[in-house]
């Protein structure tokens, strides 16, 4: 059975550890229409697709199929990645907080 491009763009983005929203926003395009993309109701334009690549680190080809490796490591450290920037900025918010505190 052939996997769709839909079911490509969910597993990389579970792999990812990313919910539809927060690719949606990356994308700027609503949770619903990330929905749209993975259950193959509509495709995403080929800029979408290549910034869904971008974000989720994996080559356009293996989207559309072309490529069967295994991407399942760059995708968690991506996902490594983008929650360190989000510690990063609540420990500046709590630097901010306590500073105007003392």
């Amino acid at each position: 059975m052939k996997v769709t491009l839909g079911e490509r763009i969910k597993r990389a983005r579970k792999e990812a550890d990313l919910s539809q929203l927060q690719l949606g926003v990356a994308l700027k395009v609503s949770d619903k229409t990330i929905s749209g993309y993975e259950s193959s109701r509509i495709s995403p334009p080929i800029d979408k697709l290549q910034t869904i690549a971008e974000l989720l680190k994996k080559p356009v080809a293996y989207f559309l199929g072309v490529d069967e490796r295994d991407y399942s490591i760059q995708s968690r450290l991506r996902a490594i990645e983008i929650r360190l920037r989000e510690i990063r900025q609540e420990l500046r918010e709590i630097r901010v907080v306590a500073k105007g505190r003392k």
